[in-house]
């Protein structure tokens, strides 16, 4: 067994540990103590699944199907799976005074800062110190709102389970409808998607941010990273730009009998949701075509890099944007703020969109020629998986209706999802061979 775990490279054991807490999930969620009713295992296994890889599609009505040891359960495992066990074992054996390999540091870092110079025990405690610092006070905000209408204990619950489902971009919701109840509380929506946005914009953005010198936002902008730069800036965009979309494609819709008010608030949280978290204040299954197809860009993009977010990353979308644009200015490198950004980064990039869009649409297709799926509607299928894969938790109502084959693809879509980016980009940068040969160049038709 040493032997075995000292030929594992630490992405190895980063995907066998998640398996692992996953089938221990499953198995805990699978004892009638959990459960209000008894599920079949594998309802347990899916439900352990999204909260695992921090998704939140769910086949179970986590407000009546589960005990509260069962939500607790739920909630752990969002919380494990969020930080990943990877960042507990490294925090705890740097506690206990152990060394951390240089495999493990460069795993770590190429994670949560992949140009960060700090010390990996700087990382780490920042994570957990900012980690815990947000949700305690989401939850104490939360809290507010909730007294009102619940008991004590039900109130702070149902408080501390929703900020950790938020800032761990789960979607979890201890309530029936989600948060459909509260559309027009702007304190539980706009906490909740701050919550949701802390949680999604990276480790490194946040701490550079709460390092800033400078309170003056032109010194402030000043002192951040290229990275952080690139990460705030698309984030406002997708954020605002999501928000317009559905304001306008929505407003005769399913927005058509809310007040300004709520319109508003409706269209900024399902913006901000949709690129991760996958609460929802308005039925998905009931908005147009075209809104669902905006949703999917969002779901596909995802959070930033070094976040407990999914998607293939802002930093990602980011880059191709500036690759297209320079490219149509006839430019050879790629400038933005007066740096030009390596080439590894779009070959990265494009590696990244490519292979998820391929595994995106053959997840797709595989559901769509299973027999037993009890809807063959394309676009119902497309939404589910890319939420599925971008670990959003967003549906348009097919999941619960699934059958046992259709439920153990999407838990193997949400595995990827969780863990296949971080391990595509660690391969490409850990494995480059040196090639001392070099072809000469030939060139072929395209257009």
């Amino acid at each position: 067994m040493k032997k075995l775990l000292e030929y594992l490279s630490p992405i190895d054991k980063v995907l066998i540990s998640f398996v692992l807490l996953i089938l221990a999930g499953a198995c805990i969620l699978y004892l009638p103590v959990c459960t209000t009713g008894g599920i079949s295992f594998i309802d347990a296994l899916f439900t352990s699944t999204s909260a695992v890889c921090v998704t939140g599609l769910t086949v179970l009505d986590t407000a009546k199907d589960f005990t509260f040891i069962g939500q607790v359960v739920i909630v752990l495992l969002i919380q494990l799976g969020g930080l990943g066990i990877m960042t507990f074992s490294v925090a705890l054996l740097s506690l206990m005074g152990g060394s951390v390999s240089i495999k493990w540091r460069f795993t770590l870092q190429n994670m949560y800062s992949d140009v960060s110079k700090l010390p990996i025990r700087n990382i780490l405690g920042r994570i957990i110190i900012y980690t815990f610092t947000i949700e305690i006070i989401i939850a104490l905000i939360l809290f507010t709102q909730f007294i009102q209408k619940f008991p004590l204990k039900e109130a702070l619950w149902h408080s501390v389970f929703h900020s950790i489902s938020a800032f761990c971009n789960a979607g979890f919701s201890t309530f029936s409808n989600s948060l459909m109840d509260y559309n027009g509380n702007s304190v539980v929506v706009i906490s909740i998607a701050i919550a949701i946005i802390s949680g999604g914009i990276g480790f490194l953005a946040m701490s550079e941010l709460f390092n800033a010198k400078s309170l003056q936002l032109k010194q402030m902008w000043k002192t951040l990273t290229l990275h952080t730069r690139i990460v705030l800036t698309t984030t406002a965009i997708l954020i605002f730009g999501g928000m317009f979309l559905f304001y306008v494609l929505e407003y005769n819709g399913i927005l058509q009998n809310m007040s300004f008010k709520e319109k508003l608030l409706a269209s900024f949280f399902q913006s901000v949701t949709a690129r991760t978290a996958g609460f929802n204040t308005v039925d998905i299954g009931s908005l147009r075509e075209a809104t669902c197809l905006v949703l999917i860009v969002l779901m596909f993009i995802g959070g930033s890099p070094g976040s407990i977010a999914g998607g293939v990353k802002t930093s990602t979308f980011a880059i191709l944007w500036l690759f297209l644009v320079s490219r149509l200015k006839g430019l050879r490198q790629i400038i933005v703020w007066e740096r030009a950004l390596a080439y590894d980064n779009v070959e990265r990039a494009v590696t990244l969109v490519v292979v998820s869009a391929l595994f995106i649409f053959f997840a797709t297709f595989v559901l769509l020629v299973v027999p037993t799926l009890p809807t063959g509607e394309f676009l119902q299928s497309f939404f589910e998986v890319t939420s599925a894969f971008g670990t959003v938790g967003l549906s348009m109502g097919i999941t619960p209706k699934t059958l046992p084959l259709e439920r153990i693809i999407l838990c193997v879509v949400m595995y990827m999802g969780r863990l296949g980016p971080l391990t595509l980009i660690s391969a490409l940068t850990i494995r480059k061979k040196t090639v001392n040969i070099k072809y000469a160049e030939d060139h072929i038709m395209i257009g």
